[in-house]
Order: C-alpha cells, then sequence, then structure tokens
C-alpha cells in the first residue's frame, strides 16, 4: 500500500476532523493516540533524513482532555535544515502548505483534509529541539502529568469555544496565557 494510502486508511476511523476555522470541540478519544501510531509509522518509514522526531502535540495528544479533532503533529528537524526542504515529502503524502511561521506559530505548517475544507491533521515542522520544540513538548507533558491543570485547561477551552465558535484566532488567543504560565511550570 502507498504511503499515501496509508495514511488515508490510518485517519479514516479516528473521529477527527473539522471545517476549517470553526472552533468545536470533541469529547477525548482513544482512537486519537490510536491514530498518531499508524501516522508515526507512515511519516517515519518515508522520511528524509533530516527529520530527527516526530511526536503527538497539542490537546489530543493528552488522553481525558476534549480537542478540536485536528491532530497535531510536530515535526523535528537537524538544526540549520531549511523547513521548505520537507515540502515535497509532505505535499506528496497529501498535505497542504499552510504557510511558515507567524506571530501566532512558530514553524512551517501544512495540513491533511480528507474532504476539502475539512482538516484532520496540522503538521507543525520545525527545527528539533529549538525553544519552539521543548514548549510544545513540555505543555503537553504538563497536562498528561497534572490532571487538575489538564481539567482547568478543559474549561478553559469549553468557554472560548463557546465565546468564539467561528473565530479560532480568538479561541488561540484566550488560551495563550495558560499555557505560558504551565509551560514555564513545567521547565
Amino acid at each position: 500500500m502507498s504511503a499515501r494510502r496509508s495514511l488515508v486508511h490510518a485517519l479514516a476511523d479516528a473521529d477527527l476532523g473539522l471545517r476549517r476555522g470553526v472552533v468545536d470541540l470533541a469529547p477525548a478519544s482513544d482512537a486519537w493516540a490510536r491514530a498518531f501510531t499508524h501516522v508515526h509509522g507512515v511519516l517515519r518509514a518515508t522520511a528524509p533524513a533530516s527529520v530527527t522526531a516526530i511526536e503527538h502535540i497539542g490537546s489530543t495528544a493528552v488522553p481525558g482532555l476534549d480537542a478540536k479533532p485536528i491532530m497535531d503533529i510536530g515535526i523535528g528537524v537537524r538544526p540549520g535544515t531549511r523547513l521548505a526542504s520537507l515540502d515535497d515529502w509532505l505535499t506528496g503524502l497529501g498535505m497542504l502548505l499552510r504557510g511558515d511561521a507567524t506571530d501566532v506559530r512558530p514553524d512551517r505548517m501544512y495540513g491533511y483534509e480528507l474532504q476539502p475544507m475539512i482538516r484532520l491533521v496540522n503538521v507543525h515542522v520545525l527545527e528539533h529541539d529549538s525553544q519552539a520544540w521543548r514548549d510544545y513538548l513540555r505543555f503537553r507533558d504538563h497536562l498528561r502529568s497534572r490532571s487538575e491543570d489538564r481539567d482547568e485547561y478543559g474549561i478553559l477551552k469549553q468557554s472560548l469555544a463557546a465565546q468564539h465558535p467561528d473565530d479560532r484566532l480568538a479561541y488561540i488567543d484566550g488560551k495563550a496565557d495558560f499555557i505560558i504560565a504551565r509551560r514555564g511550570d513545567a521547565r
């Protein structure tokens, strides 16, 4: 089976998918971790030599946390690697280039959709062991190890989703202080 078809197979029954721009949370699902395991296998088997790590990041990586049903994957590359050098690999797997780092995110981003405008996966490419890479992992690991913060974050996300159902940037901005404070706790 081709790598592209393997991705489709891995994600087809993963309880993932949300229309771009919409903020809607889904109950935590064990299917997210299983899907990541399969996606990780496909990515690892086809990755260029510059890829040093592939991690499940974001809320779908935290058991028991409701999340937008979009899996976030961090791909770490060797320092000095041009992030755009992964374009052919990722677009060849069916990913859509979403853009370079901005003031909202520190990475080159790709999206994966089985149907137009329905996002299943966001792929974040950045230098392995950069500050942004460590921040992604610290926050994920903090929420995995501290259920009280995971639950508080879940409540915040539910409130923000209710306030901003069609404004992802406002939703993201509303989470920023919580994320920054907890990343600091985890250092």
